[in-house]
């Protein structure tokens, strides 16, 4: 593995933990601020699909950098959801929310999303590279 490649990963390990804080944290609070000219429920499923599809790309750069690779996708994709559901979990236990499994199943999409769209970033990178 050359020192790029780790650095891309320990960045992603960085950016994984820093993305998981920030969720918890937005997680403990007993309401959440609101997005003007968007509907609350709305609002509520943008965040929690572009929450997960952040941290599915962070997870899936720690894992693998910028490397194809199946399992990392999977793994991270994984990852991500439990992270979701032990979000959920938390969640439970602060007042003014609630645990939802749609909000797990969100998560689960936003997830798979993210590594889709790396994955698409990457072979589009890579095809571009391959032309020059």
């Amino acid at each position: 593995m050359s020192l790029k490649s780790e650095t891309v990963r320990r960045l992603g390990s960085v950016g994984a933990v820093v993305w998981m804080a920030l969720i918890f944290f937005l997680s403990s609070q007993e309401k959440l601020p609101t997005t003007p000219g968007m509907p609350p429920d709305i609002a509520a499923i943008a965040g929690h699909f572009v929450a997960y599809s952040v941290l599915a790309i962070f997870i899936r750069v720690a894992i693998g950098g910028l490397q194809p690779g199946r399992r990392a996708d999977v793994i991270a994709i994984a990852l991500a959801t439990l992270y979701g559901i032990s979000d959920e979990f938390h969640q439970s236990f602060v007042p003014g929310r609630d645990s939802s499994v749609f909000d797990v199943a969100i998560d689960l999409l936003g997830a798979s999303a993210g590594v889709i769209a790396l994955n698409l970033i990457l072979a589009v990178t890579q095809i571009r590279q391959d032309e020059q």
